[in-house]
């Protein structure tokens, strides 16, 4: 049982959705996770890498450019393998928030097994940035029935993975900020290309037409007010030449329309305070 609290919230400064265009940068784990057990061959994970290697740069620049600071999910093993991406990441003042250790994604995980991870995971990500990670997302939007309660008893703030509404609410039992996401707003849905699965992915939709989803779901969830609006993006796909200019019109579009662009960190912390203010469940 939760309670949703996000009916009726008021944004700061009267705006009138809360954005947050959050990245995933989970390079070729990203892939592993997708296939699975069976081992990927070179292509697969050069696609992969093209995150850290060209996509991320894009998508930073971008960014400075748009005076945007957010959140990006990373999984530990992602620091072992591009120590200086992440420390990029870090130093440019984005949230680094937790995305698993190697990508795993399995609804069953012990909660041992998860507690270990999440350990190992935000030491490194503590190492980077100072500071230890306080949101959560579960790889391939999976979340294993421990972590909220394992969230909690290690001092995290949020969870951005359920996907049951449009409005952040608390869940009762932990105290956890959920920051729902939808696959209609992720990049995933629309431009994840792999000949590695049995059946062939091709998702290499036209940015137009990508771009009018994502704007037409922002304007009916602005008109309602009292919504959060979650981009779920990865710099392997997102980061490829055209759909970052693409990315960048949207994010000036919603700026227009009176969003506030904030980091999960800020859009949680908010959603808790207000709900305080408001003497907690209605």
């Amino acid at each position: 049982m939760s309670w949703k609290n996000g009916d009726g919230i008021k944004w700061p400064s009267g705006k009138r959705i809360a954005v947050m265009v959050t990245f995933d940068f989970d390079g070729e784990l990203l892939r592993k996770s997708v296939i699975g057990k069976r081992s990927i061959g070179f292509s697969d994970t050069s696609r992969g890498q093209y995150g850290p290697d060209e996509g991320l740069q894009r998508c930073l620049d971008m960014l400075q450019r748009q005076n945007l600071q957010t959140t990006f999910f990373v999984p530990g093993k992602m620091v072992e393998l591009y120590p200086d991406k992440v420390a990029q990441i870090a130093a440019a003042g984005h949230e680094l928030a937790y995305h698993g250790y190697e990508h795993e994604a399995d609804v069953d995980t012990p909660a041992a097994v998860e507690a270990a991870n999440m350990e190992r995971s935000e030491a490194l990500l503590a190492q980077i940035s100072g500071t230890k990670p306080v949101g959560y997302r579960g790889p391939l939007d999976v979340l294993p029935s421990c972590a909220l309660e394992l969230m909690a008893e290690r001092g995290y703030l949020y969870n951005s993975t359920l996907k049951d509404c449009d409005w952040a609410y608390i869940h009762e039992n932990t105290g956890i900020v959920e920051l729902p996401t939808e696959p209609s707003l992720d990049d995933f849905s629309f431009f994840y290309f792999s000949y590695a699965d049995e059946a062939t992915i091709t998702c290499s939709y036209p940015v137009g037409y990508v771009y009018d989803i994502w704007r037409d779901n922002f304007d009916e969830l602005a008109e309602e007010g009292d919504k959060v609006f979650v981009l779920k993006l990865h710099p392997q796909l997102i980061g490829r030449a055209s759909r970052v200019r693409m990315l960048e019109r949207f994010i000036q579009y919603m700026r227009e329309q009176g969003a506030w662009l904030a980091t999960c960190r800020e859009v949680a912390a908010y959603v808790k305070d207000f709900y305080a203010s408001q003497g907690g469940a209605r």
